[in-house]
C-alpha cells in the first residue's frame, strides 16, 4: 500500500522554525532532506528568492528562558552592589577608614606628653577639664576613668596634627592613656556615629564621631599589656560622658 502524498503547507512561521532546528538532532539524511523540501517558502508576488523573509516569532519556551536569565542577572548584580556597600572599608559610616595621618598625629601627641616634651598641663583636676571647652568652642570628653584603675594626671589644649584638641592624660602603673577631643571636621567623610578601633605602630587607639566632635582614646604600655580591646572597652563604657559634655 502506498503512503498518502504529503500535503503541502504554507505556514511561514512553522517552516522557519523547522529550518532552525534542522541539523540539531540526529536523523536519517533522507528524512532531513524531505523536511527541508517541504519547508521551502514560496516567494510572494514581486519577491525574488533573495528577498524572501525568514523571520518568525521566538518560540514561547525561549522567551521564558530569556526572561528567567535576565531576572537572574539583575538579581546577581543587585546582590553584588549590596555586598560591595556592606564590605567596602572606605564607605562612610560605621566602617569608615580613618586616615593613618590622624593616628600618627595622636600617637605623637601622646608620646610627647608621656616623655614630658609637651606643653605644660593647664588643668590638674579632672573636674576642671570641661573648662577647656570654652577655649576650643566645642565639647570636651572628660571621662572618669578612676573606677577602671586609672589616675588623672592633667590636661591641656594641644596641637594634634593640624587641629586644636583637648588632651587628658591618665596613668595606671606603667601604662598611660590620652583622651583626645578633636573636631569632627578632622574626618569630614565620616558620618555621625562612625567608630574605629586599631593598633597603629603598636599603639592601641579607639574613637567615635559624635556630633561636632571626634573623641579618641590612645594608650601605651612598655610591656604591651594594654591592648586595643581594652581601649575600645573604655571608650564604649564611657560614651555616656560624651553626651554629658
Amino acid at each position: 500500500m502506498q503512503s498518502p502524498p504529503v500535503q503541502p503547507f504554507d505556514d511561514p512561521a512553522l517552516k522557519a522554525a523547522l529550518r532552525r532546528v534542522l541539523g540539531q538532532d540526529a536523523a536519517p539524511p533522507a528524512l532531513r532532506d524531505r523536511i527541508r523540501a517541504i519547508t521551502v517558502t514560496t516567494p510572494g508576488v514581486g519577491e525574488s528568492p533573495a528577498t524572501v523573509r525568514h523571520d518568525a516569532p521566538i518560540p514561547l519556551f525561549r522567551r521564558q528562558w530569556f526572561r528567567t536569565t535576565a531576572a537572574a542577572a539583575v538579581l546577581l548584580i543587585g546582590l553584588g552592589v549590596l555586598a560591595f556597600q556592606i564590605l567596602n572599608p572606605n564607605k562612610p559610616g560605621k566602617g569608615y577608614a580613618f586616615p593613618n595621618s590622624l593616628y600618627k598625629a595622636m600617637d605623637n601627641a601622646h608620646q610627647a606628653r608621656l616623655s614630658g616634651s609637651a606643653s605644660p598641663d593647664a588643668v590638674t583636676a579632672l573636674a576642671s577639664a570641661n573648662a577647656l571647652a570654652s577655649q576650643l568652642g566645642r565639647p570636651v570628653f572628660a571621662p572618669d576613668l578612676s573606677k577602671d584603675g586609672w589616675s588623672f594626671q592633667g590636661a591641656a589644649v594641644r596641637k594634634v596634627g593640624g587641629e586644636q584638641a583637648a588632651q587628658l592624660f591618665f596613668t595606671k602603673g606603667k601604662s598611660s592613656l590620652s583622651v583626645f577631643s578633636l573636631p569632627a571636621s578632622a574626618v569630614p567623610q565620616a558620618s555621625d556615629g562612625s567608630t574605629y578601633a586599631v593598633t597603629f605602630s603598636g599603639t592601641p587607639i579607639a574613637g567615635i564621631v559624635s556630633g561636632k566632635g571626634l573623641y579618641c582614646i590612645v594608650g601605651t604600655s612598655p610591656d604591651g599589656s594594654l591592648q586595643v580591646d581594652e581601649v575600645k572597652r573604655l571608650l564604649d563604657a564611657h560614651q555616656a560622658d560624651i553626651a554629658k559634655s
